[in-house]
């Protein structure tokens, strides 16, 4: 789909305009031996008083993932605190531009962009200018990210929120910027490298006009990264960097913010690689895939081209396009044909390609040829309405037209996830519950899929075996449901769901066979199954960040005036809205997953209602009437809200409702 950005009218030749500008120009000729005539530019233009009217600066940039983050929100602040403009990336490039609305704003300005990422995860990056001009430049992005923590010791969505209350942070950014982000070069320099950035010492991470989301150098350098914040164990803000086409292995370089901070304030006596906790002390690159890469994007517009001409299912699964693609988690092609048209029909379309991981089984230093990609799937107005994931591999081409990457499939008859997770109870009134079981609590969340994708929905597997990294086995039946529950039976074909956490996490205070290598980041996981007629399969999948062993309260998601207006059993009866907007507006890097009801006269067999929320994102969903035949009084009526953070911990809120 073609999107361009507005433009103002032409104007008919003739008219008060053109006298206006004939005027301007007379005047300019009188005065040219003395002055300058132009459009104004960062200093000021000139009125027919002869005063200086100021013009307000000017900040641009983009903002991106690896791919354009579109249609996000974007807050600049000065050094004080004050807002001093907002406005919307583009919802195709991620770029923005905003006029401020401060003539002379107090520096550093620091950036917050909170959008959609292609990979469905709600982000929160920051960056920043240290020092204003008439036109700025401030490109955000995980590395941006990154960078602003290293140079002020401190996360960065923390000091946005009380720019005031960390004046002293924000004072770094001036002075110790430059020396964060050549640090910041050198532990990721193989990637660099790998990029085909020939010249480190020009690379502007943060002010670079040039910079685009087109899998261009720079953008291949972020896609090539995973750069996330954390905390330690001990409580220590860290920086953790690795190559994002080596899932399998740990965090590979690990900055210790407040150490780097101390060595960066030493000037020219510093030593950073002080701050350095982790052995590697760089980043491992993938020297093959990585330029390759650049291409990606045009498999996409193949795709688009395809899906404009509004060809037939059967016509798709004949398609030039799909001829080398096999199976992708239990997506075959009839059915990527069926999804395909399906999309034709709305008249949707792919946004750019992010790499995400790589599904290789044998890892050859991040030099992939299975690539895991994501992209999101847009209306005519730049609406995220789905995530489209698959994989692909690449297979130059020689022939105009026809794109190098192509869809190809994992290979893996079923989907296989894990998530690193956390479970909060609460009592209708929003309180945190207090007994004898811990609360919150915390584990790793078993996704094996149980049920096909397209209808008519059916089992898809009776029993499977899942193995944690610390080799012991967990025991799956079919229990009705999308995904596979834990079941205590050993070989059992079939169990009940009982809507609790249990039927689907490992949880630390529970169960003996899950311990610290099972919640560490990358920890290896993997499910042995069977399907009916088929030959053993064994697939991995990796824990995309550490499980939060102590998360806060206020990360479980919330329904809004619980306090002054508890929840109760009965108001489930005939179904009500419910409304996030309060926890959404203080957890802005989190996003609302799905809503599940659990009711029923006995806690073993209860009726189960899940409803997953639809792109585009919202804080309000009206649930439907009670799931119990009328006149039945239920012993147990709970809701439960799932919620995800940027790096893919899931936060489970089960209220425990009374009559």
């Amino acid at each position: 789909m073609t999107r361009l950005h507005s433009t103002s009218p032409s104007v008919a030749a003739g008219g008060p305009r053109v006298a206006r500008l004939a005027g301007g120009l007379w005047r300019c000729a009188l005065v040219l031996s003395l002055t300058a005539c132009g459009s104004g530019g960062g200093g000021g233009s000139s009125s027919d008083g002869g005063s200086s009217t100021p013009t307000p600066p000017v900040l641009s940039g983009v903002a991106a993932t690896g791919a354009p983050l579109g249609g996000a929100s974007v807050t600049v602040l000065d050094a004080s605190g004050a807002t001093v403009g907002t406005g919307t990336t583009h919802p195709t490039d991620g770029s923005y531009k905003i006029t401020l609305s401060a003539q002379s704003p107090q520096a550093p300005l620091l950036i917050e962009v909170r959008g959609l990422s292609a990979l469905g995860d709600l982000v929160l990056l920051h960056s920043t200018v240290p020092k204003t001009a008439g036109t700025m430049v401030a490109n955000v992005s995980p590395l941006t990210e990154g960078l602003l923590a290293m140079t002020m010791g401190a996360m960065p969505a923390a000091v946005f929120k009380d720019i005031p209350g960390n004046s002293a942070a924000v004072g770094l950014i001036p002075t110790q910027l430059t020396a964060a982000s050549d640090f910041l070069k050198t532990l990721v320099k193989t990637n660099i490298s790998d990029a085909k950035i020939t010249d480190a010492t020009t690379l502007d991470l943060v002010g670079d006009a040039t910079f685009a989301a087109n899998k261009g150098p720079q953008d291949l350098l972020i896609e090539a990264l995973r750069a996330d914040l954390g905390i330690s164990t001990s409580g220590v803000p860290q920086l953790v960097l690795a190559n994002k086409l080596n899932p399998g292995a740990p965090a590979e370089v690990v900055v210790d913010l407040a150490v780097l901070k101390t060595e960066l304030a030493k000037g020219t006596l510093a030593t950073p690689l002080n701050a350095v906790t982790s052995t590697l002390k760089a980043t491992s690159g993938a020297s093959t895939v990585l330029p390759n890469a650049a291409l990606l994007d045009e498999l996409g517009a193949a795709l688009n081209k395809m899906l404009a001409q509004g060809l037939s299912a059967s016509a798709i699964s004949t398609h030039s396009l799909l001829t080398a693609f096999t199976i992708n988690d239990s997506r075959d092609k009839v059915s990527m044909a069926l999804y395909f048209a399906d999309l034709a029909a709305k008249n949707y379309q792919l946004g750019r390609f992010q790499i995400v991981a790589c599904l290789d089984d044998v890892l050859s230093s991040g030099n992939c040829t299975r690539l895991q990609v994501s992209a999101p799937v847009t209306d005519s107005t730049g609406k995220v309405l789905d995530i489209f994931q698959t994989t692909v591999n690449y297979l130059k081409s020689t022939t105009a037209g026809v794109p190098s990457w192509r869809l190809y499939g994992n290979g893996r008859n079923l989907e296989f996830n894990v998530h690193p997770m956390a479970v909060a109870t609460f009592g209708g009134d929003g309180a945190l519950q207090s007994g004898s079981t811990v609360n919150p609590r915390a584990g790793v969340q078993l996704d094996l899929q149980a049920q096909t994708l397209d209808a008519p929905i059916t089992g898809a597997l009776e029993s499977g075996v899942v193995q944690t990294p610390n080799g012991f086995a967990i025991a799956m039946a079919y229990c009705a449901r999308p995904r596979m529950c834990i079941t205590s039976v050993p070989g059992s074909t079939s169990t009940t769901a009982t809507g609790q956490a249990s039927d689907f996490a490992l949880l630390q205070d529970s169960v003996g066979w899950i311990g610290g290598a099972d919640a560490q980041r990358s920890a290896k996981y993997s499910t042995t199954f069977t399907q009916t007629g088929g030959t053993a399969k064994t697939q991995p999948a990796y824990l995309r960040a550490a499980v939060p062993i102590n998360p806060a309260t206020s990360r479980f998601p919330m329904i809004d005036d619980l306090a002054t207006t508890p929840l109760l059993g009965r108001n489930l009866v005939t179904g009500r809205k419910y409304s996030w907007a309060k926890w959404a507006a203080a957890n802005p890097d989190m996003r609302m997953l799905g809503i599940r009801l659990v009711q029923g006269t006995n806690p073993a067999t209860p009726s189960l209602r899940e409803l997953k929320l639809a792109l585009p994102v919202s804080t309000e969903q009206t649930l439907g009437a009670s799931i119990l035949p009328g006149g039945v009084t239920p012993t147990v009526s709970e809701l439960w809200l799932t919620a995800a953070d940027s790096q893919g911990r899931r936060y489970y809120s089960r209220f425990a409702l009374s009559y």
